[in-house]
């Protein structure tokens, strides 16, 4: 499944980041190479999981990420929407998260702790 979580990435465990990374060049893969891949892409940002027009920003934010952690970013990606599909909801992203992955919630945790003793 193609999802944009849209939370900082700092937020997200290793295996999250590494994941929505490959799926932004996933959808820009199959925006550009599938016969059908704008009805593809299209249900993905029905049920808010996918924005268009934040793939590329979104893409950058997480390369970013990736090499603050020490991993090997060598996949650019050069994407200009033109079709302005779809919304998310990181609110609900993050909530998300939290219940279904524990390095998540722990990386969430620790962060809305230090953000209040701060």
């Amino acid at each position: 499944m193609t999802r944009m979580w849209g939370i900082d990435p700092q937020l997200l465990c290793d295996q999250h980041l590494l994941g929505e990374h490959t799926e932004m060049h996933q959808a820009v893969g199959t925006l550009r190479n599938h016969p059908h891949g704008e009805a593809i892409v299209r249900g993905h940002a029905e049920r808010q999981q996918l924005d268009t027009s934040k793939l590329q920003a979104r893409h950058d934010d997480l390369a970013d990420e990736l090499e603050r952690r020490g991993m090997t970013h060598d996949s650019p990606m050069n994407y200009e929407d033109t079709q302005e599909l779809g919304s998310i909801n990181p609110e609900r992203n993050r909530a998300n998260l939290r219940n279904r992955c524990d390095d998540c919630q722990n990386r969430i945790e620790t962060m809305e702790t230090d953000s209040t003793t701060n």
